[in-house]
């Protein structure tokens, strides 16, 4: 049996496929400013404040609310262009890191 291989945009959309990168870095335990940046840019942030007597909560989204999802420690499947705005957050901080671009089945 052979295996049909798409050579365009839209023999990979019948084919039930979808571009895709992966990216993984690698930041030292001593930068740990780094890690919250990158962990801040990926999962978002919730900040608690005092407003007239009472708590309020006030959350600030990531990149992983936009789509993709984490496959192993610091590597992570994403869409091109969410891989991209990673990659540069990446480079902007002097991060360790390396990408891919695969095809996956939707």
């Amino acid at each position: 049996m052979m295996t049909h291989i798409p050579r365009s945009r839209k023999d990979t959309e019948d084919a039930g496929m979808e571009e895709a990168t992966i990216v993984s870095f690698d930041i030292p335990r001593e930068h740990a400013s780094q890690r919250t940046i990158v962990q801040r840019f990926l999962y978002g942030r919730i900040d608690v404040k005092n407003v007239n007597g009472s708590e309020k909560e006030y959350r600030y989204p990531g990149l992983l609310d936009e789509g993709g999802f984490r496959l192993g420690q610091s590597v992570y499947l994403l869409p091109p262009n969410l891989a991209s705005r990673l990659v540069v957050k990446l480079r902007e901080l002097g991060v360790k890191h390396h990408y891919w671009s695969v095809m996956m089945h939707r």
